[in-house]
């Protein structure tokens, strides 16, 4: 992404999908979404303030139709299909604080920083205005996660690397790894 935005634009973390940029903004709690199929010329669409208090930056995804903001211990998810009028959809809060999040289908799989809780956390979207947590195990802290179909690959502390089985979200299986 080659572009330049105004010099009072500075964002504390972002995604980009097809020509949308997703900006958040922490100081304001504002997500700001922008057009970038011109490069050169970045065009400004809708914004979102968060209801949410948020006190670090968050993880943005977006899949479909819907941004997924996971901040702190909540996951938020976004109606992005009309990107002049973001509208936030639900929120689930848990016990750990999330550190990465992919989202397949019907379904997010979120990483948290273990606290004497779940490190793979399995949450059903189908519902985006009620996600649920439907499964989760026990796990080192996950720095980062990626999925492929019935596979969660989740890199961990120590250098830790584990593959989960999730054909079954409410027992996520591990079937391999390295250490």
């Amino acid at each position: 992404l080659v572009t330049k935005l105004d010099s009072e634009d500075k964002w504390d973390t972002y995604c980009v999908a097809g020509t949308t940029l997703f900006a958040f903004f922490l100081s304001d709690a504002v997500l700001q979404l922008y057009d970038v199929t011109n490069p050169n010329l970045p065009q400004t669409l809708g914004k979102m303030y968060m209801q949410n208090t948020i006190y670090g930056p968050p993880l943005l995804s977006v899949f479909g139709s819907h941004l997924y903001v996971a901040f702190d211990m909540s996951v938020t998810i976004i109606d992005i299909s009309s990107r002049l009028s973001p509208q936030q959809m639900g929120t689930l809060t848990l016990t750990s604080i999330f550190s990465s999040i992919s989202v397949s289908g019907n379904t997010a799989y979120v990483g948290t920083y273990n606290n004497n809780g779940p490190g793979l956390v399995v949450v059903d979207i189908s519902d985006p205005s009620t996600p649920v947590q439907v499964g989760s195990s026990t796990f080192t802290t996950v720095y980062s996660l990626s999925v492929s179909g019935t596979k969660v690959v989740a890199a961990g502390a120590g250098r830790s690397l584990v593959v989960f089985d999730v054909s079954n979200p409410s027992s996520p299986q591990p079937v391999g790894g390295y250490s």
